[in-house]
């Protein structure tokens, strides 16, 4: 674990250094589905939104005034909506396990019954990390982003159900979930 972490909700004035961690990350290509050539205006307006909205999180992993991890949840319908990043240098470090640990007491506290998120597939650390806090596969969306360079990427969904005491849906399964009608 790396000392001197702070890990903390995001204020405003984080949005610059959150921006520079995205724009490093982007330029990675394999670790978020964002590349290089976003909006970075548009980047920034969201995630101040989201910093002022009480039915979001985000949080940022603080080194001094660097910003080397952060990790948001965004609520729809009672089901959070989680992407994480941290600084290629930073990681394997423990920072993404307390990112995660603190949104998933953020997402008790806010009542979600669920958080959900993709990952690459090829991504086995995030993969180990989550499956670690609970989170289990849901899914594979088959070429389902296509990247800068033309590829089509698979990503895999995973959920972590929060409210297992509510009752499912009534109706059944659809018998026939391989497209034919």
């Amino acid at each position: 674990m790396l000392p001197g972490v702070l890990i903390r909700p995001a204020h405003p004035a984080d949005v610059p250094r959150i921006i520079g961690l995205f724009t490093a990350v982007a330029e990675e290509r394999d670790s978020i589905g964002t590349e290089p050539g976003f909006d970075v205006a548009q980047r920034q307006s969201s995630i101040l939104t989201a910093i002022e909205r009480e039915a979001s999180c985000v949080l940022v992993a603080a080194l001094e005034d660097t910003v080397v991890g952060s990790l948001n949840v965004q609520v729809d319908y009672g089901v959070g909506s989680l992407g994480m990043m941290v600084a290629r240098q930073h990681r394997r470090q423990g920072i993404g396990g307390r990112l995660l640990d603190e949104s998933l007491r953020w997402a008790h506290k806010h009542l979600l019954h669920k958080v959900n998120l993709e990952v690459w597939p090829h991504n086995d650390a995030a993969i180990a990390l989550y499956r670690s806090r609970g989170f289990t596969v849901e899914g594979r969306l088959h070429r389902q982003y296509r990247r800068a360079n033309g590829e089509l990427w698979d990503a895999i969904t995973m959920g972590l159900v929060l409210d297992t005491q509510s009752p499912g849906s009534p109706y059944r399964d659809a018998e026939n979930l391989g497209g034919e009608q």
